[in-house]
């Protein structure tokens, strides 16, 4: 499969906010173990919240789908991934005022692409660095 010219192939240097990563190394004085840790609970976590938001859409609660994508958007930015965290956001505010560029289905899809491309490079780093995931 052939990608176009108007989606390049994406890096984890574009999914993932690099200053955000070596924060989190710094942190852990250049060791792995703190990242390690945090990509884990960040990839188990996900998957519920966004089932979570899922339901709360399909049960009319715009305020519980906004709590939960209120705690995304924190994961996200603590993990420094900024599509995660930007459609995050997105839903937060559709759900807190009802307004939004991109209807609440939509915003989830891409919430699931967002996610799976944060993991695979979150993972992707670790490896980089010589860590297991």
């Amino acid at each position: 499969m052939q990608q176009s010219d108007a989606t390049p192939p994406s890096t984890s240097e574009e999914i993932l906010d690099s200053s955000t990563l070596k924060q989190l190394l710094d942190l852990d004085d250049g060791e792995l173990g703190l990242i390690q840790e945090m990509c884990q609970l960040f990839i188990e976590d996900m998957p519920p919240r966004i089932l979570a938001m899922e339901a709360a859409l399909k049960a009319g609660q715009g305020e519980e789908m906004a709590d939960v994508a209120h705690a995304v958007k924190g994961a996200a930015s603590t993990m420094g991934a900024p599509g995660v965290r930007n459609v995050a956001l997105a839903l937060e505010t559709l759900g807190r005022t009802g307004k939004g560029a991109e209807p609440a289905d939509i915003l989830l899809a891409r919430m699931k692409v967002e996610y799976e491309r944060a993991q695979g490079a979150l993972q992707a780093f670790i490896i980089a660095k010589g860590g297991r995931v």
